[in-house]
């Protein structure tokens, strides 16, 4: 492969490892899928979100009921993402970065709003990427939670 042929898939790589987190983000936003969410991870992806007194959830096994609960109990959702980079891209695996607001309302009048921190694990599966990490923490002092999660939120 050339220099060039290379700095191209480098660049390709990239730009599917951020759609794949916007395919995500979109699903918990759509609050109705969690098939379409799960297509994000590998079957055996950690998704740790006790930065936010969550719970660390290991596979799909786990993470799906996780977000079949929150899709019951929450009317909407919003994730914005900024400042996504790479702090390490190899051929089959990297390391992204990025910041995540989101804002959410039960159906029960809760609001939430989160200031996250983002780190996610990629791995190439055939020509796509999946996310076999993904770890959120809080960036900014959490509202709402306890109210819009209830017996899920320990923080």
């Amino acid at each position: 492969m050339s220099d060039l042929e290379e700095r191209i898939r480098r660049i390709e790589d990239r730009q599917a490892m951020y759609e794949r987190l916007l395919a995500y983000y979109v699903a918990c936003d759509r609050l109705s899928d969690v098939d379409d969410l799960l297509a994000s991870f590998t079957p055996d992806a950690e998704f740790d979100l006790s930065g936010l007194g969550l719970p660390l959830m290991q596979g799909h096994g786990a993470i799906g009921p996780f977000f079949a609960a929150v899709f019951k109990d929450m009317a909407h959702h919003a994730h914005f993402i900024s400042n996504f980079r790479l702090s390490r891209q190899e051929r089959d695996t990297a390391t992204g970065l990025a910041y995540v607001i989101g804002l959410g309302r039960s159906h029960a009048g809760a609001d939430v709003t989160v200031h996250a921190n983002l780190e996610i694990d990629y791995v190439r599966v055939g020509d796509d990427w999946k996310i076999t990490r993904f770890v959120e923490a809080a960036q900014m002092p959490l509202a709402g939670m306890a109210e819009a999660h209830g017996d899920r939120f320990t923080g």
